[in-house]
């Protein structure tokens, strides 16, 4: 192999690197690809925590209303706010929470 057969050689390697890297980088499963599943993981995992607080705060609100721990204010105030009704004397003010 001469002169020329080796810059052949240098240049196919090269070439091969060049493709190898720009893959890595840019590839299905390259560095962008990481990083944008990192920011997917990041998005679901705050709405799993988010999900987490609304199940907690259902269950919460479900205990007030079981038989053996029920919560007769709450229940009250669940009717009232259900029905929109009140006692004839009552004024009621509704407050967006």
């Amino acid at each position: 192999m001469g002169k020329q057969g080796s810059a052949i050689v240098s240049i196919g390697l090269g070439a091969a690197i060049l493709y190898l890297g720009a893959h890595a980088v840019t590839g299905h499963q390259g560095l962008m690809a990481y990083v944008d599943l990192q920011a997917q993981e990041h998005a679901l995992e705050q709405r799993v925590d988010a999900l987490e607080e609304e199940h907690a705060a259902l269950e919460a609100r479900a205990a007030r209303m079981r038989p053996e721990t029920l919560d007769l204010d709450y229940l009250d105030e669940r009717a009232r706010l259900t029905l929109a009704a009140g006692d004839s004397e009552e004024i009621v003010f509704a407050l967006d929470r």
